[in-house]
This record gives structure tokens, C-alpha cells and sequence, in this order.
């Protein structure tokens, strides 16, 4: 896989595949009936985005056998090559980066629900450390700059104490997460 690196919506749209092999209407469809949409850069990114990752090697696209009407022909089922499996894998196991992990926290929490199935729990709670960790760390700084903001100035600092919350509460929502992991019984093989 030469070349640039794969944008989010890239990686979201290998994801998809990886779970279950789709045309770009099914897609669409899903963006457009659930929060994954707030990932789709605009209307007209999904098809471009999937004749990249073709062309890349990560998909390829069949058109369903045994139906013989035209609009059949257009309507191609893309599935993950083996190059395509790894390439998801290895972005699910990526390590969250502190300096990102504001911007991208959605991202991640998109990342965690694509191991489910397949990772073991030892992995996502590996994951989950290093975004409690990262999200620890922003919040640090997060405070070390509230502590030190001139009160005089209401409007950022509401909007900081914003900030705060907000990573707290994923901060909570993560520490939480790994305990229920933790304490869950081994899933049946």
C-alpha cells in the first residue's frame, strides 16, 4: 500500500466493508440513516473514495452474478482484499496520539466499535488505555491553561470550562468502559 495514507472517511469506508461487503448504495444508505453520515466528507466523496481504495488494492468489486437487467452491471459489490483486512487492522490497532485526541475522539470511538468482532478483549482494553491515557493528558493541559486564564475574560473561559467537561466526561465514559470490559464474562468461543 504505497502511497498516501488513507483519509478517516477512507478508513470508516474499509471498515464497512470489512464488516460486511456493500455497493456504494448500501453505503449511502447507511450514512444517511445513522450517525456514521457525520464521517462522509459531502454526497459526492463515496464513489471517488472507493475507486481509490480499489485502485490501492484494499477493495475490489464484483458485480452480482445471475441477474441479467442493465442497472445489474452498475451495481458493483465491493469486498476487502486480504491487503485491505490488514490495512483496517492495522489502523484499528493505532495507538491514540494525545495531541489528536480532541479532534479525532468521534474517530475513535468509531475504531473501538469496528474491534468488537475482531479482536480479543485484551486488545480493545489496550485501546482503551491509550485513550484514557490520551484523553488524561488533554485534560491536564487543559487545566494547567484554566488555571492560569484571566478571569476578566468570561466568554473563553466558559467556553474552556466547556472543554473540560466534555473531555472529563469521555475521560469518565472510558475509565468506566474498561472496567465493564474488565469485569464482563469471557465471551463463548
Amino acid at each position: 500500500m504505497a502511497g498516501r495514507q488513507l483519509t478517516s472517511f477512507e478508513h470508516i469506508l474499509l471498515g464497512m466493508i470489512c464488516v460486511a461487503p456493500s455497493s456504494g448504495y448500501d453505503l449511502k444508505r447507511i450514512f444517511a440513516a445513522t450517525p456514521m453520515g457525520v464521517y462522509q466528507p459531502s454526497s459526492g466523496a463515496l464513489y471517488p473514495a472507493l475507486r481509490r481504495l480499489e485502485l490501492k488494492g484494499l477493495l475490489r468489486a464484483q458485480a452480482p452474478s445471475g441477474r441479467a437487467d442493465k442497472s445489474a452491471r452498475h451495481r458493483r459489490v465491493y469486498e476487502p482484499t486480504q491487503a485491505g483486512r490488514a490495512a483496517h487492522a492495522s489502523w484499528l490497532r493505532t495507538p491514540v496520539d494525545p495531541a489528536t485526541v480532541s479532534r479525532d475522539l468521534g474517530l475513535h470511538l468509531v475504531r473501538f466499535v469496528m474491534m468488537e468482532h475482531l479482536f480479543p478483549r485484551a486488545e480493545m482494553l489496550e485501546f482503551l488505555q491509550s485513550l484514557a491515557n490520551a484523553l488524561a493528558a488533554f485534560t491536564a493541559e487543559l487545566e494547567r491553561y484554566a488555571a492560569v486564564t484571566d478571569p476578566d475574560h468570561r466568554h473563553p473561559r466558559l467556553a474552556l470550562d466547556h472543554g473540560l467537561a466534555v473531555h472529563r466526561a469521555s475521560l469518565r465514559w472510558a475509565e468506566h468502559t474498561i472496567a465493564a470490559l474488565s469485569a464482563a464474562p469471557a465471551p463463548s468461543p
